[in-house]
């Protein structure tokens, strides 16, 4: 799965475990986090909630590279923090595997969460990407979202 930024999350097997999703560099060879929980992105940067903690943080495309910095300061740099979740592509955090585009795909991100509104967003293409029409989370339904706000 190609982000807009050129990053890629792909799914990798550890077979002692379970399959994980894990970020890589606009390579797609080189590996930048792993176990990836959620994640909130736009045209460069990819900041990633891992289930490895050491793992999360702030991506920069332009670098592919991790930069270093608390969690306040990333999101303010990069553009991702609205002050109320992600101000990415979309407003909720959204795990690896709703991004997936298979035939049959069983969960979508919702479409009430796409971030139509951010002029910023350069791949205006990506909102035509399928999503769930179903009710927003911010009505109450909360199956699918998350807020995994890392430790700062």
């Amino acid at each position: 799965m190609t982000l807009p930024s050129g990053m890629q999350l792909g799914r990798q097997f550890d077979w002692t475990r379970y399959a994980r999703w894990d970020l890589f560099a606009t390579t797609g060879r080189t590996p930048l986090s792993r176990d990836v929980a959620f994640v909130c992105f736009n045209d460069r940067y990819v900041f990633v909630h891992s289930k490895d903690r050491e793992l999360t943080g702030l991506y920069d495309a332009e670098t592919d590279s991790r930069v270093r910095m608390d969690y306040a300061h990333a999101m303010a740099i990069s553009g991702l923090s609205d002050g109320n979740g992600c101000n990415g592509y979309y407003t909720d955090w959204i795990g690896p595997g709703l991004l997936y585009e298979a035939k049959a795909a069983p969960f979508l991100p919702r479409c009430a969460s796409r971030n139509l509104d951010n002029e910023a967003l350069g791949n205006r293409s990506w909102f035509d990407r399928p999503c769930d029409p179903g009710p927003s989370p911010r009505d109450g339904d909360r199956r699918d979202a998350g807020s995994p706000v890392p430790s700062q």
